[in-house]
């Protein structure tokens, strides 16, 4: 499955990576710290940009696949750690820039991994959030789909609700918007190979969304493919000095 993961269109194309090197702001002699790396797709994109990147997560596979990939296009400064979010093995204020991308909405410790990398990070610079974050309703809808989607989802949150938490946790919020995206459903599902009875049941759960959540997810089928809104958040975050 992990290798699913070095395709979608979400994690690894270069319109969404792009997104998250504009939103970082990443200087040339920074020490980065990529948490919940996964297969490094974000890590990788800002290696050439940086002194050095640290991906961190708590799955083998996926740091497997970070290190065939580096390998592969002879990027020489990123080092891979096996870490969790809510405990980083570092010292306080040793990272110029922190980033975590499309994971946070797994993290059981959710006020935990912020004051983490509010800790890890140096005073005076900056943290990338970027994560899935649908408005009310649709997350109501959204949320059923994803824990049966994926069991390892806890919860996603909307950009009022992440900043927030941002703020309790020490933060200076300097951007937060989240982006519409019009949504491949069946890439979605095969990210995390779901079986074809069950996405055709979920299928069934967002086309069946009644008034202000419908609207939101307006789904539609395009040559009988589901397509939907899904929304991401792109939050820049100051430690102040």
């Amino acid at each position: 499955m992990a290798a699913n993961y070095t395709r979608s269109i979400f994690h690894a194309s270069a319109e969404r990576l792009n997104e998250v090197v504009e939103l970082a702001r990443p200087l040339k002699g920074d020490l980065v710290l990529d948490v919940a790396t996964g297969t490094g797709n974000t890590a990788l994109a800002l290696a050439p940009l940086v002194r050095r990147v640290v991906g961190i997560d708590l799955t083998r596979e996926m740091l497997d696949q970070a290190r065939r990939i580096a390998g592969e296009r002879g990027i020489e400064n990123a080092t891979w750690l096996i870490g969790d979010a809510s405990h980083l093995p570092f010292p306080d204020d040793t990272f110029d820039l922190y980033v975590v991308r499309a994971a946070p909405h797994h993290f059981h410790e959710f006020d935990e991994f912020l004051a983490e990398a509010y800790r890890v990070l140096k005073p005076g610079r900056d943290a990338a959030f970027v994560d899935c974050a649908p408005p009310m309703p649709a997350r109501d809808v959204l949320h059923e789909v994803e824990l049966r989607r994926d069991p390892s989802h806890v919860q996603s949150l909307t950009v009022d609700e992440w900043t927030d938490r941002l703020g309790a946790a020490g933060f200076e919020v300097e951007m937060a918007r989240a982006r519409e995206l019009d949504w491949d459903y069946d890439e979605w599902m095969r990210n995390m190979n779901v079986e074809a009875a069950l996405a055709a049941e979920l299928e069934g759960v967002i086309e069946s969304a009644q008034g202000e959540a419908r609207e939101q997810l307006h789904p539609e089928r395009r040559e009988g493919k589901l397509r939907h809104a899904y929304w991401h958040c792109l939050i820049r975050a100051h430690k102040p000095e």
